[in-house]
């Protein structure tokens, strides 16, 4: 009898398959007798994560009735992943039978290379089976607890009764567990260039204070300056790429069921791998909602959280959140227990599998470049780690700290660089022979958190008090004269500028801007006060050859010099924000959902933008006066950028195209609320970088970078040609780096 396929099914199958896929299904069933092949629906996939491209779909045939997992893999993938299966079923039966899924039917071979695969329904159902990266944290982890004890004590077990003792050096283990990603020019060394630490290639980096072996020449090995000890490890059957979505588990009366996981996509299962690997893969994949994006953990437990999964040690648990201690905490608990008696080379090898598989995971594109600059880390921590037990300092072996001159400032895309060129700095993972240096820093008074930084000409470095008060400094760090603060303080904090061109300092007071001069190495020259028609005024974000007041009807450029009003423009209704480039050639002005930029000798441009408080509760959102939002234009005027609420955008003034745009996390929307601690600045390239609340970050990056600083700024600023920065606490430190 024929196979009867219902037309609905058979073009979805010709579509998403081929009709090679179909033939097949034909051939199969004169060989089974099926009679019928319907698909189920809704047309099932894998809820999963696919990396290699494989199509799958739920069949339902007869006779026996059957529902079946058909898998159609795509040619040219390394290996077969059915010979694969079925070398994994016939290893540790019992094992199998519990925990892995059966194939019914022998794989086909397709003339164009693809492979069809018949599986078994998981748990028998697709209804109450559920990914474990799909579980919430209280039911993920006795998951992963149960399939780290049943790797390395159940499906192991006869294994390791006749292990033998394998040694290999640290090198040559990393390069077999990384491969395909290593060899010739493999996308790993394509990141590793992309960090700067492998061409060029120091051997040692500094990163969250430490200084670390770099990882990519422990992988490479033969370095003289790095030693690449021997170490004995331990193989036995190793699924090779487990994920939480490759771990699949079933509820019972809506309760998980953690014991009866089973394990699928088992494409790279050996029977000689790592012990170590898939422990590591799960943990790893694991933290990755925790790591991917800057927001989600700030630097501090960034740093606590790698240190914690290389040298577990209650003072960086304390650190870290919860979810994220309880994670690793799990983890190295269930696998220590499981290879109780051997302790301290099980140690070492889980520390390179961590290594290795924290290297691979730089090179999967569906982490963001934050989250694969995070691994890269833990990668150097957890060789140096090995290196230093190798040495014989035992489990309170602590690399060498670095003074303070040394340390990264986490510019994760260097000054003023943006795209594709930004990945030439990578955050927090600095290169021996070009470190982020600080070149200097200074107490600036008492604590002041309206107080205002700002480069002048030469790049000298001005920080203006809440009272008006100014300190000057050279771009070496030397005190030049300033002038002492008067009351009353100033209204709001940004209501002063510096001027980039000449030694200018403007203060607004309620009434009237000051605008004082000081001559290079002179005493300071007060000009006439600038009197303002009422209190209202407000100083327009600028640091250029000319400043800019409003008083939300007209907005008025006039000149550093005396404060002469230059030209005049209209205010948009209700407006919230402005900016202007450094000639006032640019103007941008805001409402709450719309932004004007004005262009000399050009039509101005509208641009809408995305602007609400979604974190509030709806009847509060009704009552709330619309949100504000915050601008700022390049020093040409080549871009203007604009983050609300709900966003953050860059447009091009060019041609008024949007180069960047993306939607802010919950996190950030928070962080966005308040006056103080508030400052935004474009550079050249369209990279921003953002204070808010003192929390520094550049949100044109990879869902937001958090950068390291000291203390809560109160203020930063960029200089004219973007390679100083200059960061103001509001505990009165101010701190002058380069790149």
């Amino acid at each position: 009898m024929p196979l009867r396929i219902p037309q609905e099914d058979l073009q979805w199958i010709t579509t998403h398959c081929g009709p090679e896929v179909v033939e097949s299904l034909l051939r199969q069933a004169q060989d089974t007798g099926w009679s019928d092949l319907h698909l189920r629906r809704p047309v099932w996939t894998s809820p999963g994560t696919s990396y290699n491209g494989a199509v799958l779909f739920v069949a339902l045939v007869a006779p026996p009735p059957q529902q079946l997992v058909v898998k159609v893999i795509c040619a040219g993938l390394p290996g077969t992943e059915a010979a694969a299966h079925t070398e994994a079923l016939k290893a540790a039966e019992q094992f199998t039978r519990q925990h892995l899924v059966d194939q019914p039917h022998p794989s086909l071979d397709l003339p164009d290379g693809r492979t069809v695969m018949f599986q078994e329904v998981a748990g028998d159902s697709l209804t109450d089976v559920f990914p474990a990266g799909a579980l919430p944290h209280d039911e993920r982890k006795p998951v992963i607890e149960a399939v780290v004890r049943g790797l390395l004590s159940d499906w192991n077990k006869d294994v390791l009764k006749d292990a033998g003792l394998e040694q290999t050096t640290v090198s040559e283990f990393l390069r077999r567990e990384l491969n395909d990603v290593w060899r010739h020019g493999g996308s790993l060394q394509a990141f590793g260039q992309e960090l700067r630490v492998l061409d060029p290639a120091p051997p040692w980096l500094y990163s969250d204070g430490m200084r670390l072996p770099n990882p990519y020449l422990l992988v490479e090995g033969g370095h003289s300056a790095l030693t690449d000890p021997v170490i004995t490890i331990l193989r036995g059957l190793g699924h090779g790429d487990l994920h939480l979505d490759n771990v699949l588990v079933p509820r019972e009366e809506k309760l998980v069921q953690p014991q009866a996981y089973r394990l699928i996509d088992l494409c790279t299962f050996s029977v000689s791998a790592d012990l170590g690997r898939d422990v590591a893969t799960l943990l790893l994949s694991a933290l990755v909602p925790h790591v991917d994006h800057q927001q989600e953990l700030p630097p501090d437990q960034r740093h606590a959280l790698i240190r914690f999964i290389v040298d577990p040690d209650a003072a960086h648990r304390a650190r870290i959140v919860p979810e994220a201690a309880d994670l690793v905490a799990t983890v190295r608990l269930a696998a220590r227990e499981a290879m109780r008696g051997w302790g301290d080379p099980w140690e070492r090898q889980f520390l390179l599998s961590l290594m290795a598989t924290a290297l691979r995971f730089t090179t999967y594109t569906k982490i963001s470049e934050a989250g694969r600059t995070w691994f890269a880390r833990l990668a150097a921590h957890a060789g140096g780690e090995v290196l230093a037990r190798s040495e014989g300092k035992g489990a309170e072996a602590r690399l060498s700290p670095l003074e303070p001159g040394r340390d990264s400032f986490s510019m994760a895309a260097g000054f003023g660089r943006v795209g594709p060129a930004a990945r030439e700095w990578a955050a927090e993972f600095v290169p021996d022979e070009v470190p982020r240096r600080r070149l200097w820093d200074t107490r600036t008074g008492a604590p002041d958190e309206l107080a205002v930084v700002g480069f002048g000409p030469d790049d000298t470095v001005v920080a203006i008090d809440g009272k008006g008060g100014v300190r000057r400094w050279t771009a070496s760090g030397d005190e030049l004269p300033g002038t002492t603060g008067r009351a009353p303080r100033l209204r709001l904090g940004h209501q002063s500028l510096v001027a980039s061109l000449t030694h200018t300092v403007l203060v607004a007071r309620p009434k009237q801007l000051e605008i004082t001069h000081f001559p290079q190495g002179g005493r300071a020259i007060p000009r006439p006060p600038v009197l303002l028609g009422n209190g209202e005024h407000f100083l327009v974000t600028s640091g250029g050859d000319v400043f800019a007041t409003h008083d939300r009807h007209q907005l008025t450029v006039r000149d550093f010099e005396d404060g002469t009003p230059i030209e005049t423009l209209s205010c948009p209704p209700s407006m919230m924000a402005s900016a202007v480039s450094i000639d006032a050639s640019v103007i941008a002005m805001a409402s709450s959902r719309e932004v004007h930029i004005y262009r000399r000798g050009q039509e101005p441009l509208r641009r809408s933008v995305a602007n609400s408080l979604s974190f509030l509760p709806r009847f509060m959102r009704k009552t709330t006066p619309d949100p504000g939002l915050q601008l700022a234009v390049s020093p040409s005027g080549s871009h203007v950028g604009c983050v609300t609420f709900e966003e953050v955008v860059v447009w091009r003034t060019s041609d008024g195209g949007e180069m960047y745009s993306r939607k802010l996390t919950k996190r950030e929307g928070r962080e966005a609320l308040g006056a103080k601690g508030m400052r935004l600045i474009c550079t050249e390239t369209g990279t921003l970088f953002w204070l808010r609340r003192g929390r520094l970050s550049i949100p044109t990056m990879d869902g937001g970078t958090q950068l390291e600083q000291s203390g809560t700024g109160a203020d930063v600023a960029l200089s004219r040609d973007g390679r100083l920065i200059a960061l103001l606490s509001t505990d009165g430190r101010l701190e002058v780096r380069a790149h």
